[in-house]
């Protein structure tokens, strides 16, 4: 792959979606609680967490792969155009 070309647009492309699914998808469930002799301070949560450990909601994730496949798209299909042409 040459500077410039599409496969390597892509390469980057993939490489991005591998780092914000290790940084940003929801893939570990956490869930705890805490359970005290005064009924008001009991409770209980749940939440995911990522692989860096960040807790976070499947959006941040969702909206980052779009942006990531578009952007990759856009910069491939210009630099086939323009080696191409």
């Amino acid at each position: 792959m040459t500077a410039g070309s599409p496969g390597r647009a892509v390469l980057w492309g993939v490489a991005a979606l591998v780092l914000a699914t290790i940084f940003l998808a929801p893939v570990i469930g956490v869930g705890r609680c805490v359970d005290s002799s005064v009924p008001d301070a009991s409770f209980c949560e749940s939440y995911t967490t990522t692989y860096a450990g960040f807790r976070l909601d499947v959006w941040p994730w969702l909206i980052a792969v779009v942006l990531i496949v578009v952007v990759t798209t856009v910069v491939a299909i210009r630099r086939h155009r323009a080696a191409s042409a």
